[in-house]
């Protein structure tokens, strides 16, 4: 069988929270030059303790805005069976090292609200979300495509309570769900 790359990419966050984020920023940057202007911080008695309050301020922004402005995306290598995560803000890129897959058990299909969510099983019950839809024809497809591609079993549980293994070999001749038995 063929064996490519997959990359599953998240939208783009909207304009509006960078806009935010932006103002907080430097709301927080001409705070510490107000501080270091007019209240002459360097000689300030308790200069440190005002920087690590400052210090503790900015990284309480970032790790609380990141995933606000942040695009994140999953590259599947079906050769080599390894993934990658990464992180875009603008034009930085945050790539996190090659990990393999290992232990696959299988992708599952299943509804959360009107959502239709692709999840990896991997070793002892952890799961990796690939992506949401809200067509449920699409996700079904999109499972089958990524279970096909690692070789491991499909799961749909897109009805509560009713999960069954999808018979792939059925699914990929007439494009029809059959369940296994």
């Amino acid at each position: 069988m063929f064996k490519s790359d997959l990359i599953i990419s998240e939208p783009n966050k909207p304009l509006i929270n960078k806009i935010i984020v932006a103002l907080l920023y430097a709301g927080l940057f001409s705070y510490v030059m107000y501080l270091y202007r007019y209240k002459d911080l360097l000689n300030h008695p308790e200069k440190w303790t005002i920087i690590i309050y400052l210090v503790i301020l900015f990284l309480i922004l970032f790790f609380s805005s990141f995933m606000s402005i942040a695009s994140h995306s999953i590259h599947l290598n079906f050769k080599n069976n390894k993934i990658q995560h990464q992180f875009r803000v603008g034009l930085f890129n945050y790539k996190e090292v090659w990990q393999d897959l290992v232990d696959l058990k299988y992708i599952s299909v299943f509804k959360t609200g009107s959502y239709f969510q692709i999840n990896m099983w991997y070793q002892k019950n952890e799961i990796l979300n690939l992506m949401t839809l809200d067509d449920s024809e699409k996700a079904m497809e999109n499972g089958f495509l990524i279970s096909e591609k690692l070789d491991i079993d499909l799961l749909d549980a897109r009805k509560a309570g009713y999960h069954r293994w999808v018979n792939k070999k059925v699914y990929k001749e007439t494009n029809k769900v059959v369940y296994s038995d």
